[in-house]
């Protein structure tokens, strides 16, 4: 190992790693993703060094030249990685160094690793959050559409997975943009809190170099530098929040991938997943399985388990920087791309799946359906809830024992219950339209919330 290769620590050691200590240690497999962020957080500071009189503008000019040369080779896969690289960070300072010579060797002045990989880390998962910010409008956009289409389409609304009330398939498709819509909010608020730059906190208590962090931070597109330069290098929450964020996230995309499933199944047959979206069975040959549908569900669990996993690692921590916090880019990483991966899919399948309004609407013949809109009437009329509920219970019972259904009452029978037009109101339609507040099922208010949908993604503020 040259002096060169050796690492940036090991002037105050006499041997070097244990090679299973090194492999232990070593996260380039991983933190190689950080490669171009980290190019930019060294030219600016390299840009920092230079305000502060310590590189000429000749010196800084190489300096940045050289970054830029070595995070195009990894890009294009043109870097060779040593055994003896720790990670990305020592990489990318060798590669300029093996350039530049001692000129190289100044990049590292005023700076650690503690505060340039919580900037990288920053950096990454704020692009990260942009990308999953356009793909989660792309799919709320899908829905609304969807939701437009059906806005008149009648279905069984269910609780407990039982049947419960008519509603449209366009408010049932809209609820599940309303919670993607919230999850746009949290993404940009936590955007806010996690532009900030750690870089000038150096290993725990800055450095005697004069540097400017608040203007490192700009040129790096941050919202600000970090208030405490221990708080800086110790603490994980950006990347804890980020995790909440898409593993919420991850749990309504499996929401939505769950109804699809069960729309589509056979036995209800109200659509019917596109072949794009669909596999088949090595065995049997008539199977059209819902296989993007079970792995975006699948996918959530994954998403939240990388959480668990972040809040397990850092609960008990001491401030300061600790070895253990290498282990925070994995979730990240895994998270992130996870959602990325998931959320095209599930807009397609949304996009493309064949829905049977005659099938929603035939579902909706269950009498049961109606029992609410009864008691209603009774209301109405003047009687109690309680009663009204209980009589409109005891009716439901009773014609069930005659083995009779509401369309079997007379006008006599239905007079006698309290309600005149009781026939006419085992209509999936007028159920929908009587239900005229804001928010409901009836086509007026599904309209509506496209419309309120489609201005709040206008009107967001970007990420």
């Amino acid at each position: 190992m040259t002096e060169r290769d050796a690492p940036l620590w090991s002037g105050r050691f006499s041997t070097p790693p244990a090679p299973e200590a090194h492999a232990l240690g070593r996260s380039l497999d991983f933190d190689v993703r950080l490669a171009s962020v980290d190019v930019d957080a060294s030219i600016a500071h390299v840009r920092a060094l230079q305000d502060a009189g310590l590189l000429d503008v000749g010196e800084a000019a190489a300096l940045e030249e050289a970054l830029a040369a070595v995070g195009d080779d990894i890009a294009e896969g043109r870097f060779t990685f040593h055994d003896a690289d720790e990670d990305v960070h020592s990489a990318i300072e060798r590669g300029v160094t093996d350039r530049l010579g001692d000129l190289g060797a100044k990049l590292h002045a005023g700076r650690s690793r503690n505060d340039l990989v919580v900037t990288d880390l920053r950096l990454w998962l704020l692009a990260s959050g942009r990308r999953i910010d356009g793909l989660i409008v792309a799919l709320v956009e899908g829905l609304i559409a969807r939701a437009r289409e059906h806005a008149d389409t009648v279905m069984p609304g269910v609780t407990h997975a039982r049947l419960a009330q008519p509603v449209t398939l366009g408010h049932h498709l809209l609820a599940h943009a309303w919670a993607l819509r919230r999850d746009l909010e949290r993404l940009r608020e936590w955007s806010v809190r996690a532009s900030t730059s750690a870089l000038g906190a150096g290993a725990t208590a800055t450095s005697t170099l004069g540097l400017d962090p608040d203007m490192t931070a700009a040129r790096l597109g941050m919202h600000r530098a970090f208030d405490n330069s221990i708080d800086a290098v110790s603490d994980r929450d950006f990347v804890q929040e980020f995790l909440a964020v898409t593993a919420i996230a991850a749990t309504h995309l499996s929401r939505v991938a769950a109804d699809l499933a069960r729309f589509t199944d056979e036995s209800l047959g109200w659509a019917r997943l596109d072949e794009a979206y669909s596999t088949g069975s090595s065995m049997m040959p008539q199977k059209r399985n819902p296989d993007t549908l079970e792995l975006v569900r699948g996918k959530a669990a994954r998403v939240g388990a990388d959480f668990a996993a972040l809040a397990a690692l850092l609960q008990g921590l001491p401030l300061g920087y600790h070895r253990d916090l290498q282990e925070d880019k994995e979730p990240a990483f895994d998270a992130a791309e996870t959602i990325e991966l998931v959320l095209p899919a599930l807009a397609g399948a949304v996009a493309t799946v064949h829905f049977d309004p005659a099938a929603m609407r035939a579902a909706c013949d269950a009498e049961g359906l109606y029992a609410t809109d009864l008691a209603e009437a009774l209301v109405r009329a003047g009687v109690p809830f309680r009663d009204a509920h209980r009589r409109t219970g005891e009716l439901l019972k009773r014609l069930d024992g005659e083995g009779r259904r509401l369309v079997d009452l007379t006008d006599a029978e239905w007079k006698e219950f309290g309600v005149a037009d009781g026939m006419e109101m085992l209509d999936p339609d007028r159920s929908v339209e009587a239900r005229t507040i804001a928010g409901g099922p009836s086509p007026a208010s599904v309209r509506h919330q496209a419309e309120a949908l489609e201005r709040a993604l206008a009107e967001r503020p970007t990420t």
